[in-house]
Formats: C-alpha cells, structure tokens, sequence
C-alpha cells in the first residue's frame, strides 16, 4: 500500500453532452452485437436474450433499432413548470430508469478508449491504473503514483468537472468505508459521514417500537456482521461493536439477548479466525 485518491463528478447527469451519450453509447451497443455474434436482443415479459432468429410475435432489438429507441429517449425528455414545457438538451433527467446505465456506460466508453491507447503508446503508466475502480460517479485509485491524475483530463469529456475528494493521498473515503496507509498496508475500517454531522442522528428503534422483536434484534447482528467484513482490525472492530451494543442498550435492549446474538454469530462467521480471541475479549466487555 503505498497512496490513494478519490474523485467524484460534479453534477455528471445533467452535464453530459447530448452528441457525447450517442457516440458512446453506439460504440457499446456495436461491441455488445459483435461480441454475442447474434443478429437481435428478444425481450421477453421477464427476460431477455440474444437470438438470432425470433419468434413470431416476439418484441426484439437489432443494433440499429436499439441505438434509433435510445436516441430517440434522449432527444424527447420534456418537463412541465406550471404552463410552459421544456426539453432537455443537455445531459439526462435524474430520476429516470435508465438514467444510472446510460452515464456509466457513457464513462464506460470514453475510460476503455483512452486505455486502448494508452496500453499501446505507454504500457507502465496503462498498469498504474490497473486498481482504478469508478462505481456511477466516484472514482478510487489505488497505488497509481498520481498516474491517474497526470491523465484524467484526457479521459473524460470537456464536458465533466471532476474534482479531487481527499486532502491527503494517505487516506480517503470510499463509500461506508474509511481506507489509510499505515507502513506500508491499507487500513480499513468504517466510515459513516453522518457521525460528521453537527447534531444528534437517530439511527436505532427502541425497544418497544411498533416493530417485531426478531427484526429490531437483526438490526444488530447485521450491522455487526458488516463491521466483521469491513474492519480488517480489532481495534476498530472493537471499538464499533462497543459503540452498537452501548447504544442499543439505551435503548431498551436486553443485555443477555444482546450478548447471546453476538456470541451466536461469532461462531457463525467465525470471528475468531480473522481477529485471534476476539469473541472471549468483547464477552468480558460487553456487560
């Protein structure tokens, strides 16, 4: 483990370049054609498939009518403000089904052809960002040296601003979770940004809420076992499954039940092979 980075588009949906979708998302839907080395995408009433002869009567896709129907969602987005009807020329509407694919697919195209290239005119720097993962809008980079960055305006289209997210390549946040350098070995461990807040956060049901007891008690088993699978110390670990059982002791909870869930899942997913003593050391402390 040597650095991480972490960036994030500003306002990706809405930003998108209307020409920029159709051109990628074309590219993608000729690639996928190629590759199935099938003629259509039959759709059916809960599935889909490629073929290459349908059925008669059955609703199907050539690459051409697929790119046309795309085409045709992107151009004819209409909202409505009292009177007066606009169309979107830029970017897609948030909201919308196929809002998520056609941004990451679009991201998708412009990533792979830059790599393409970038794989033949400089090889070293094409493996530095073999641990670059973008899920929708973030982007983590892992170990890249600042490759990454020395590249990223070449990737993207013009059209997109994307920013660096944290201050100091030694730790980042990723989703739920808090990722540091500490010699030479990633540390992982739960982030949860709604401790940053400035006032209390209600997370947890009482007791007695209008809920079944089996369901309140899953609450936290489950969220132990996320803690288990995220957290690759104890000492996080720790400190997290104190913080859960403290609170839900507030909250009218029964410590024996508590306790005994704990104990039950422990064995379960055998904590004890991933942190050593870890069951024995939390049963002292959880009291």
């Amino acid at each position: 483990a040597r650095n991480i980075q972490t960036y994030d588009f500003s306002t990706l949906y809405t930003n998108l370049e209307h020409e920029e979708i159709k051109l990628a998302l074309s590219s993608v839907i000729k690639l996928c054609f190629k590759h199935s080395k099938r003629k259509y995408i039959a759709v059916y009433e809960r599935s889909s498939a490629w073929v290459n002869n349908p059925r008669p009567g059955t609703f199907c896709y050539d690459s051409i009518t697929l790119m046309d129907s795309i085409n045709f969602l992107i151009d004819n987005c209409y909202f409505t403000l009292g009177t007066k009807i606009f169309r979107q020329v830029i970017g897609v509407p948030i909201g919308v089904d196929p809002g998520p694919y056609i941004a990451n697919l679009t991201l998708w195209f412009f990533e792979n052809s830059y790599l393409e290239k970038l794989y033949k005119t400089d090889f070293y720097s094409a493996r530095k960002l073999n641990n670059t993962f973008r899920l929708i809008d973030d982007i983590t980079s892992i170990n890249s040296d600042g490759v990454f960055q020395e590249h990223v305006n070449a990737i993207y289209p013009k059209s997109l601003t994307l920013n660096k997210e944290n201050d100091s390549d030694d730790r980042a946040h990723v989703l739920d979770l808090n990722i540091s350098v500490n010699d030479g070995t990633f540390d992982i461990s739960l982030y949860d940004k709604r401790e940053d807040f400035p006032f209390e956060i209600v997370q947890y049901v009482p007791i007695d809420s209008n809920i079944p007891r089996s369901s309140a008690y899953g609450v936290f088993v489950s969220q132990i076992i996320r803690y288990f699978r995220i957290c690759n110390t104890f000492v996080q670990f720790k400190s997290r499954v104190l913080k859960i059982y403290q609170a839900f002791i507030e909250l009218g909870y029964c410590k024996i039940l508590l306790k005994g869930k704990f104990v039950a899942l422990a064995s379960r997913y055998l904590i004890d092979l991933k942190f050593d003593n870890a069951t024995s050391t939390l049963c002292t402390m959880l009291n």
